[in-house]
């Protein structure tokens, strides 16, 4: 392309003999001498005859070489005459590379021309969907299109395909006239004289190119701030899925002796080998406790008596879920789904993960099936006979749980506030033993858990009194927990 000026040279202040070249380049003596035979690169200054000296020019030179090689898909002649055509100027060739004017094949003048009407191009488009797009305004004319208008069917129907509607790209039309109203006012607007019409044309296509790469640029830019944020909220959802469970702080475990019970539960279940209720019901003690290393032990020695045990598999899902590894309580959460097991702690598990992969994708994909589905596995597991008192205070807490996260779905409070406290008063009239729990700590853990979602629910149904005398409660259990600290916010 002409061009109206010539762009300042690099200075070539700086010499270089070959060795020195080669090894600041990184390219090969023989490679650099083909570049030199090949017109790439301007023959050196030879000040007499056996001493060659190459400049800064000859360096950045070699770099472009490399860069349109890697960028576009021109042989190395044609690289060589793009150069020579540059007059071997650094500047000009890194404003023509970053304007895509090398990429061959592009036909994407933006002054049109009789010639560039015509096109023997042919994309395999439905004519219905044709139709469809000029009913849309997405195409002026569907009896006779050219080039850019097969080109703009045959990227619609690829989204199409994509799942993209097109009452998008209707919307982002409207907006991209007025975007190139803008381009073309700027255009016209440059100041070229003593130029032939067509150098016009390919001054201006430079231009264009330059704007557009900087518009998908930019787009892309801001594309990727705006997924960031949504990815960033959803790590935030998923913290406040995971505020449901209660953490016990390090104060309480030494007040109440948490790890020392946890020891003695280990050997206690080492003299029993093969038992498998007394497996569950320790996996299920280190799963409140979130000994979450504890709890994996369990399940394994389970599943080593029995591969397809689906309260070992239960307890390796929640394990993994509460401790925020989604990939492997996924894994396990399949397996549930597959034997459509109903037991409490099935269920319980197989909706934690739904739940934070919800809140994982949430913003970034549609995850209304997903909450749709975890709405109807809580209201299954609440209506479930439990066989044991483990099962009826998870069952309680499940239905707790159900309607402090989804109210208007399950819409069961009353009844649930009413199970709470029947739960309370006889976890606070009975030691663990009564109850059939394998430790103190367990106990503990179900105040806590009782108290701080009959605050909670009492605080819904606008009972502020009864809300806070059960926030008081878990502030004294245990203040340092999350749940502690929950509670103390909520007091204010």
């Amino acid at each position: 392309m002409p061009r109206s000026h010539k762009k300042a040279r690099s200075t070539e202040a700086q010499q270089y003999r070959m060795s020195a070249l080669v090894e600041i380049s990184g390219v090969s003596r023989d490679m650099i001498k083909y570049y030199l035979r090949a017109g790439l690169l301007p023959q050196p200054r030879k000040p007499r005859p056996n001493l060659s000296l190459y400049s800064d020019n000859h360096l950045l030179l070699i770099r472009l070489i490399q860069r349109v090689q890697q960028q576009t898909s021109l042989s190395l002649p044609d690289i060589a005459e793009a150069f020579r055509a540059a007059d071997y100027d650094p500047t000009t060739i890194e404003i023509e590379l970053l304007s895509e004017k090398y990429h061959a094949g592009r036909r994407d003048f933006i002054i049109p021309f009789e010639a560039e009407g015509k096109s023997n191009v042919g994309l395999n488009v439905p004519p219905e969907f044709l139709a469809e797009l000029s009913a849309q305004g997405l195409l002026e004319n569907t009896a006779q299109l050219d080039e850019s208008q097969r080109e703009i069917a045959g990227l619609l129907w690829a989204a199409r395909s994509e799942g993209v509607p097109m009452s998008f790209f209707q919307s982002a039309r409207a907006t991209l006239r007025a975007l190139a109203e803008l381009e073309v006012k700027a255009l016209i607007a440059i100041q070229r004289r003593q130029l032939h019409f067509s150098e016009v044309v390919a001054a201006v296509t430079g231009t264009d190119r330059i704007i557009n790469r900087w518009i998908i640029s930019e787009k892309t830019r801001q594309a990727r701030q705006m997924f960031q944020r949504i990815i960033d909220n959803s790590e935030k959802a998923l913290a406040t899925v995971h505020d449901a469970i209660y953490l016990p702080s390090r104060v309480f475990r030494q007040r109440f002796r948490i790890d020392a019970e946890l020891a003695d539960l280990g050997r206690t279940i080492a003299s029993k080998p093969g038992d498998l209720d007394a497996l569950y019901s320790a996996c299920r003690a280190c799963l409140l406790l979130a000994d979450f290393e504890g709890a994996l032990g369990f399940a394994d020695a389970a599943l080593a008596i029995d591969a397809d045990d689906e309260l070992a598999i239960a307890g390796k899902c929640l394990a993994y879920a509460m401790n925020k590894n989604l990939d492997q309580a996924q894994l396990y959460a399949k397996k549930l789904e597959e034997a459509d097991s109903r037991h409490t702690t099935a269920m319980e598990a197989r909706l934690l993960t739904l739940l934070m992969q919800a809140a994982k994708l949430g913003g970034v994909t549609d995850t209304t099936e997903m909450l749709k589905q975890t709405v109807d596995l809580f209201r299954e597991p609440i209506a479930a006979p439990p066989k044991d008192e483990f099962d009826r205070f998870e069952a309680c807490l499940l239905q707790a749980r159900a309607n402090t996260i989804f109210p208007d779905a399950i819409n069961a409070g009353p009844q649930a506030i009413r199970d709470l406290e029947a739960m309370l008063e006889k976890l606070e009239a009975n030691p663990y033993t009564a109850l059939d729990l394998p430790l103190e700590g367990t106990r503990l853990v179900y105040l806590v858990y009782t108290s701080f979602y009959l605050g909670q629910l009492h605080e819904a149904a606008g009972d502020a009194q009864q809300a806070r005398r059960y926030f008081e409660k878990v502030i004294q259990l245990d203040p340092s927990s999350n749940f502690g600290e929950m509670a103390y916010l909520k007091l204010g």
